[in-house]
């Protein structure tokens, strides 16, 4: 575990009042546009998120940046923008991170380097081997690792999700600073901040994906993902302002 990063995490919750973390994933593809309007594509996108954080940057703690940012701008572009709000927000990259631990510690230093805060990785790889390298790295950084042990869309209860209390349990033993659990599964929740009070539970799976807002935060979640219902609104920082207004109550 690292204390740098749950520390980080936790004072920025209490220094914004906001159990929110933004899930970016903007929707382009460069190579399906001649090279020469690319870079042009990619200004457009980078321009949307520091306009969109500009807004919406004092209603929530954290983003969560995905694949699609860091394959569709690159990752030193992503970069530039972590640098510009790293003094008031923490960054999570989910970068799917799941293969042998030589590959996974690889992915870490790239993502640590780029100045995210910590990096998603699936328990599923097992500690030995799987967890254990990138989390071995992350403390030397200073970072963070969560651990994902189950996932909120429905095809997940094909397979994934019948092992989520073991996949809790490898995540906890490899030494992760929390859980990826969605807000579908309040009894996971619950049971992961009974056993592992120490540790950070984020949650997706609220607005878009049918959850209401706040029922992970009541269950013990710290933090629950929220990305379409706030990049798809008309006006984000009111669509912000209405999801944390709506349970006041759990902000805290």
């Amino acid at each position: 575990m690292s204390g740098p990063f749950i520390r980080k995490v936790r004072e920025t919750k209490k220094l914004k009042q906001s159990w929110i973390v933004l899930a970016f994933d903007p929707i382009l593809s460069p190579l399906r546009f001649p090279q020469q309007e690319r870079e042009t594509k990619r200004k457009e996108v980078l321009e949307h998120v520091r306009g969109l954080l500009s807004k919406i940057g004092q209603y929530i703690a954290g983003v969560k940046i995905g694949v699609p940012a860091l394959l569709s701008l690159g990752i030193d572009r992503v970069a530039e923008v972590i640098d510009e709000w790293k003094n008031s927000l923490f960054f999570i990259c989910d970068a799917k991170t799941a293969d042998i631990g030589y590959i996974n510690r690889i992915i870490g230093e790239i993502v640590y380097d780029a100045g995210f805060d910590g990096i998603i990785a699936h328990a599923a790889v097992g500690a030995e081997d799987g967890l254990r390298p990138v989390v071995s790295l992350a403390e030397e950084r200073g970072r963070g690792v969560l651990g994902l042990c189950a996932m909120s869309h429905s095809g997940a209860g094909e397979h994934l999700n019948r092992y989520a209390d073991e996949l809790l349990q490898i995540a906890a033993r490899a030494g992760v600073d929390g859980f990826v659990l969605p807000a579908s599964r309040p009894d996971m929740i619950e049971k992961a901040k009974k056993e592992f009070p120490d540790r950070l539970v984020f949650s997706p799976g609220v607005g878009a994906q049918g959850i209401p807002f706040g029922s992970a935060v009541r269950a013990g979640a710290d933090f629950e993902i929220v990305g379409r219902s706030i990049t798809g609104a008309e006006v984000p920082e009111e669509a912000v302002k209405k999801i944390l207004g709506a349970c006041g109550d759990v902000a805290g």
